[in-house]
């Protein structure tokens, strides 16, 4: 069945508009419009290796609204725009892609969802990027390669549906405790490409491929550490794996602590996905400064599809927040054997990102 975003979206709009005009005068500690303005701005430089040298310009922007009408509900709308040259696509020729904000050029809807808290259970239903729930790992945030924003294992071989084509899913979370969370959802696992006759993002095919199935439970400890555990199936590829990661705080002195990580993934009966995708890294945070301000980061990032090598990615990145709306960050990787492109070679990318945020 294929399913059209246009018209439900445009009544959820109209709906919340009516809503919200009610709560606008509200006087409460939560903010009954939160406005959601970024803007991402990338200049690529391959020096060597991969399929060419040279530069390229990839940019992404976001605009939506965040809602909370009420108490325990909380709405978000949004769309985005990805442009630019694509690095990985034109320059690299990396299987995991080098540059997370790269897509096509397209505007897009992102994000169509309400979330509802029950207590200790939350319900969340809509258009959802599903990376945002699952195979996380906020210590490996600063990081550019899109490998270190979800394990490969689960990203490639559930077709999971994330930017720039999220999709429709139901997710529930249940936390059980201040140490133990458990969530599960259901996934449409039939996403269509920008560029496949899906150009905003507002046509879905409701379970005509399968749905992907996915669980993971997180346990903090109190000495900061975080370990998550989760396992997918994909109804219409009839394809599972498994994913875990750890996260570790080490505290030094004053704001200056180093997040160490760890990511492992696997799924064995992936074909033209990864079978396999390992991560590790850590995060210096106030490298030069003493409120935090900035941080260093280093990651290697590996995978492998079957009759293929492993691919690997090792990433250095400095990240300095200017000022509340502003930061730059500095970024060099080395990636080995890329799987992307027939004839790449090692690659030498550099990359300067500036960033906006309301």
């Amino acid at each position: 069945m294929t399913f059209h975003l246009s018209k439900p979206i445009a009544i959820i709009i109209a709906l919340i508009a009516a809503i919200s005009c009610h709560f606008i005068h509200a006087q409460d500690t939560v903010k009954t419009f939160v406005p959601i303005v970024n803007y991402t701005a990338d200049l690529v430089v391959n020096t060597r290796g991969g399929i060419k040298t040279g530069a390229v310009y990839q940019g992404y922007a976001e605009a939506g609204v965040e809602i909370n009408p009420w108490k325990n509900g909380q709405f978000n709308l949004a769309i985005a725009s990805t442009h630019g040259g694509r690095p990985t696509g034109t320059l690299i020729g990396d299987w995991q892609e080098m540059d997370n904000k790269e897509a096509s050029n397209h505007i897009f809807a992102l994000n169509a969802w309400y979330r509802h808290t029950f207590g200790k259970i939350s319900l969340k239903a809509g258009l959802q990027d599903a990376n945002d729930s699952y195979s996380t790992c906020d210590a490996s945030g600063y990081l550019q390669n899109t490998a270190f924003g979800g394990n490969a294992a689960f990203m490639s071989a559930g077709n999971v549906p994330t930017m720039p084509t999220n999709g429709l899913g139901l997710n529930a979370e249940w936390h059980a405790s201040n140490t133990f969370m458990w969530q599960a959802g259901i996934f449409n696992g039939s996403v269509i490409a920008l560029d496949d006759d899906n150009e905003f993002n507002l046509r879905h095919k409701l379970g005509v491929n399968g749905w992907l199935i996915v669980s993971e439970g997180q346990l903090t400890h109190p000495k900061a550490l975080v370990w998550k555990v989760g396992a997918f199936y994909h109804t219409g590829l009839e394809n599972y794996g498994f994913y875990s990661s750890f996260e570790k705080l080490f505290h030094i002195r004053g704001a200056r602590s180093v997040n160490a990580f760890v990511t492992g993934g696997y799924a064995p009966q992936a074909t033209d996905a990864a079978t396999a995708g390992i991560t590790c890294g850590a995060t210096l945070t106030s490298l030069f400064s003493k409120s935090g301000d900035d941080a260093l980061s280093a990651g290697l990032a590996t995978a492998y599809v079957k009759d293929h090598r492993w691919e690997k990615a090792l990433e250095l990145n400095y990240r300095y927040q200017l000022n509340r709306y502003f930061y730059f960050s500095p970024d060099v990787q080395w990636i080995l054997n890329p799987m992307g492109c027939v004839g790449a070679t090692n690659a030498l990318a550099f990359t300067f990102r500036v960033g906006f945020s309301l």
